[in-house]
């Protein structure tokens, strides 16, 4: 092999595809297993056909309006950076990989991803440490920028996976708009060999460089990506917070962009926006849902004990909770319902595990319950609550069965058919606190079962007859 330098500019990607196959590596034994089933970025949905389902994007046109890059290269292991960009670096990000310095530019460790899963290789990837990492799957950058305006993005991909021409391809669309189409980097580069594409003249005007993998063939794949601008810098004043991986809960059935009905034994999601809980110990149930936070739970008379409904796959302390019943023919409970996990306080203090309750109506008297400990009395958004605590003794939980605490909010007076009433939680969570009953972290993936929810649920048990209940929930935070 020659050490004439393989970074061309201004090519198109077939032209220099032969030249780069020539530096094509072997996969290591050692790579972790790339699925294209990863529960954290394939809908479940049953109307899609392919378990690859793209983001719902704009950017998916024909390939007629898709602009060539500006620069495309591929990497030798001799070869020279390319040539700089006249603009100052916004921000370079190492794709599912710690921060890293490459051809002279720090890349930081990967930030600012909705979607998508981690993977990276031992292998040896031609062009530089950036290539050693990837986040793959459906998924979108969002980077936030102090001002609107033009920017450069230039970015960067490795096949470290596939083996073989027409195994993967895909399309990415920055800003909306389409830029790539139908990338199959093994017929490209071939096997662990860096590649760049570079795109001038981007239009930014919403305060963020969004740059969007859309699925085709297998899964999408970014390496990382650099931005640069002589019209803004990263906002570092916007709190990034991690897009969460579910994948790691046996119940979670993905995300459904489409009305959908549930009836698994235990099953969890995300409905648009909304996130689920569906849990029955025996019996039938199904619950129907909306994208909109809309809901319908049937049972019938051989439920044990069920508890489903939307929400969102975190507990807030600072939102305030929009409720609606629209049907109830006779639910144990129509509540408010969540958790709060700490992983690092000692599973023998029960308060490192609490399940609550804030009553919106119901048929079963919790404050007849054996070794129910009254607290205080408070009032608010115009209902009074009466503070319970309960002992649970190795019961089901998010975090199997556990020893753990339960909180109850119960209103003096039951929420009536069609009412709208908002919760503010924080009041809840502070009279609960001056009663001594701590709430531990409402925000985090860390049980074994399920995340720390917090949904509007329908509870069943007890019940001999058949039945249903409907309801809705938002985010009714000012």
């Amino acid at each position: 092999m020659s050490n004439q330098s393989l970074m061309i500019e201004g090519l198109t990607r077939t032209s220099i595809a032969l030249s780069a196959l020539l530096l094509a590596g072997c996969v290591s034994e050692s790579t972790p297993t790339e699925s294209s089933s990863s529960l954290s970025v394939a809908p479940a949905s049953s109307s899609v056909a392919s378990s690859e389902a793209p983001i719902s994007s704009s950017s998916e046109s024909s390939s007629s309006s898709i602009p060539m890059p500006v620069s495309s290269s591929a990497m030798s292991s001799s070869s020279s950076a390319p040539a700089a960009i006249d603009w100052p670096l916004v921000v370079a990000i190492n794709a599912g990989g710690d921060a890293t310095t490459m051809d002279g530019i720090e890349f930081i460790a990967d930030k600012y991803a909705g979607g998508g899963s981690l993977n990276n290789t031992v292998d040896s990837v031609l062009g530089g440490t950036v290539y050693q990492s990837e986040r793959y799957g459906a998924l979108k950058y969002e980077i936030p920028v102090t001002a609107n305006g033009s920017y450069t993005v230039k970015l960067h991909f490795a096949e470290i996976y596939q083996t073989a021409a027409d195994a993967r391809s895909f399309s990415v669309a920055i800003e909306g708009n389409p830029v790539i189409t139908g990338l199959d980097l093994f017929a490209e580069v071939g096997h662990d060999v860096g590649y760049t594409e570079t795109f001038e003249n981007i239009a930014v005007s919403d305060g963020g460089v969004s740059i969007e993998l859309i699925a085709g063939t297998e899964n999408p794949t970014i390496a990382g990506f650099e931005i640069y601008s002589g019209d803004g810098e990263l906002d570092t004043s916007v709190v990034y917070e991690p897009a969460k991986d579910f994948s790691k809960f046996s119940a979670y059935q993905g995300r459904y962009e489409e009305a959908t009905t549930i009836n698994a034994r235990h099953a969890t999601g995300h409905v648009g926006d909304f996130f689920f809980t569906h849990w029955q110990d025996r019996g039938t149930t199904t619950m129907d849902l909306e994208t909109n936070g809309e809901f319908q739970v049937n049972w019938t008379s051989d439920t044990g004990n069920y508890v489903g409904g939307p929400g969102w796959h975190y507990g807030d302390e600072n939102r305030v909770i929009g409720t609606r019943i629209d049907s109830d023919s006779g639910a144990s409970f129509f509540t408010i319902y969540g958790w709060g996990y700490n992983k690092d306080q000692n599973r023998s203090d029960p308060y490192h595990l609490v399940e609550y309750y804030i009553l919106l109506r119901g048929t079963y008297n919790v404050l007849g319950n054996p070794g129910a400990t009254r607290g205080i009395t408070f009032t608010s958004n115009g209902v009074e609550y009466q503070t319970v605590r309960s002992d649970r003794n190795g019961q089901a939980s998010i975090n199997s069965t556990s020893t753990f605490k339960q909180y109850w909010s119960i209103p003096s007076q039951q929420a009536g058919i069609g009412e709208t009433r908002e919760i503010i939680f924080a009041d809840h969570v502070n009279a609960w606190a001056e009663n001594g009953w701590p709430m531990p972290d409402m925000n985090n993936i860390d049980a074994s079962d399920d995340p720390t929810y917090q949904v509007l649920a329908a509870e069943v048990f007890g019940i001999n007859s058949n039945g249903s209940a409907s309801g809705r929930v938002w985010d009714a935070t000012p």
